[in-house]
């Protein structure tokens, strides 16, 4: 979903596979998927679709009681190994096109239904974030195919996440993000909504006795934010008028008052 805005919609997005980029990258040199707001920010995409959920429960609940830090270096093998490529590339590309000051952005984004969440996405590129990726400012945590709900079941979200360090460069590219998440929803003519706190993430692969793979459960604790909508030019006018009603007659009023 949004890889093809990127390559399909946003103005602000350049397709580096694109044939006048050839000339920076001779064969060998592995180039980012795209370059955002100029060249500004090198963005690296990753899909996280082909990893085998219940394989690889299985094979860990075989091996028996492992600590939560050894279970998390191999299940999320799959998507730190897609981290320390984006890596690469992205240093890459900024060398390639001699944009050394650009920053650096990698999304995330989870098309992998009811066994995987945007939560793992989160929990793997935190670790990813604190033990290196030197050339990438930002993680951008997506997901396209699952949604959580508040207890009672009702009001179904969708949420995204930005993993950042405490630098200038990384406030600088959340600026950028706040831009690229505001027309991505205004495309997709779906609500934005700010105030989610994710610390409170709990998620959990279940097997039978016999280790064998059953299903994936995750909650995120939060409350609804009110939806703020910023009212199109219609709206607005209507409200100026029913606020200001008075001051439409003041013209013609001042005119007769200074002809008599």
């Amino acid at each position: 979903m949004m890889r093809q805005f990127l390559e399909e919609v946003y103005e602000q997005a350049s397709n580096l596979e694109d044939k006048e980029y050839n000339i920076h990258f001779p064969e060998g040199v592995k180039r980012s998927d795209f370059l955002l707001f100029g060249n500004q920010v090198v963005c690296e995409f990753k899909e996280i679709e082909n990893i085998k959920v219940w394989h690889q429960v299985e094979k860990l609940a075989v091996k028996g009681e492992s600590s939560k830090k050894n279970f998390k270096r191999d299940f999320y093998n799959s998507i730190n190994e897609a981290l320390k490529k984006a890596n690469k590339q992205i240093e890459a590309s900024k060398k390639a096109l001699n944009i050394l000051d650009a920053l650096g952005l990698v999304i995330l984004e989870n098309f992998i239904q009811d066994d995987l969440s945007v939560l793992s996405l989160i929990d793997a590129a935190n670790g990813k974030m604190v033990g290196g990726l030197v050339n990438v400012d930002c993680i951008l945590c997506l997901d396209s195919v699952n949604t959580f709900s508040n207890p009672d079941g009702s009001s179904p979200v969708r949420p995204a996440q930005a993993l950042v360090r405490d630098t200038e460069r990384s406030r600088k590219l959340c600026e950028f993000l706040d831009q690229l998440m505001k027309a991505f929803c205004e495309e997709s003519s779906t609500p934005l909504l700010y105030g989610f706190n994710l610390e409170k993430g709990d998620q959990i692969w279940l097997t039978n006795t016999q280790g064998k793979y059953k299903k994936y459960e995750a909650k995120i604790d939060f409350e609804l934010p009110v939806l703020k909508i910023e009212p199109n030019w219609k709206q607005r006018l209507a409200h100026f008028l029913d606020k200001w009603w008075w001051l439409i007659p003041l013209p013609a009023i001042f005119y007769d008052w200074f002809v008599n």
